[in-house]
């Protein structure tokens, strides 16, 4: 370790949180307290605790333009939503990674409240926390209003309804794509099985699979009448 290096690690300290050091802060009807706020890492990462109390919604369906989360289940469950996507219902112990640009939203549609930690990385976005916090005020509501207004002031999109619909009809519409392809396949394998079965080894012509004997014995010339040699 070089001098440069030997200064530069005298200015760096463990941030050590302890639960109980660190009252709770109200947004709404959610709990929250800052983890790390980003100036132990400068900025590369931040880290917040929230609660979702038992049937809440949560946020808006929003995507990030500058961080990836991550979402560590504390207590009771917590359910993710991506259009399109399948819901994912984490548990405690459970750990899941929302990357940039992946829209998303979360609640507790469930009958105990969860607790998560919330990664973020980078840690910017934890002074949407706080404005939110600001913007709330004494209200005891998170509004979809208020909620949008604050995910914008932090490079964060919030969606329409009408973009969520898209989305999930894209999705249903390149889902039926891949199933009619499995089932084109299927056909086309199981007319070659077919073909195998009866010995034939599968010459064209005008699209019709025959057997190869079929153009000798007609004094055929071996080309099919679509020029392919047959």
């Amino acid at each position: 370790m070089d001098s440069a290096r030997r200064a530069y690690a005298k200015t760096l300290t463990i941030n050590h949180y302890c639960p109980e050091n660190v009252p709770w802060r109200r947004l709404g009807q959610y709990l929250y307290r800052i983890i790390e706020d980003g100036s132990t890492t400068q900025m590369r990462l931040a880290a917040i605790e929230s609660l979702l109390p038992p049937q809440t919604l949560g946020p808006v369906f929003h995507f990030h333009e500058m961080h990836d989360e991550g979402f560590l289940i504390k207590s009771g469950k917590v359910r993710f939503h991506s259009p399109g996507r399948p819901d994912v219902d984490a548990k405690a112990g459970d750990l899941v990674v929302i990357p940039i640009r992946l829209p998303h939203r979360f609640s507790n549609p469930f009958d105990e409240e969860a607790v998560f930690v919330n990664t973020i990385t980078p840690g910017f976005f934890v002074r949407y926390f706080e404005h939110l916090e600001e913007l709330i005020g004494e209200g005891k509501e998170l509004t979809p209003e208020v909620n949008r207004a604050a995910l914008m002031r932090f490079a964060t999109i919030p969606l329409s309804y009408d973009q969520v619909q898209q989305l999930e009809e894209e999705s249903r519409a390149s889902m039926e794509e891949v199933k009619r392809g499995k089932l084109n396949n299927g056909i086309t394998n199981g007319t070659a099985n077919r073909i195998a079965d009866n010995g034939s080894d599968g010459v064209a012509t005008k699209g019709r699979v025959v057997p190869e004997l079929d153009v000798a014995a007609n004094g055929g010339t071996g080309v099919s009448e679509y020029g392919a040699p047959v």
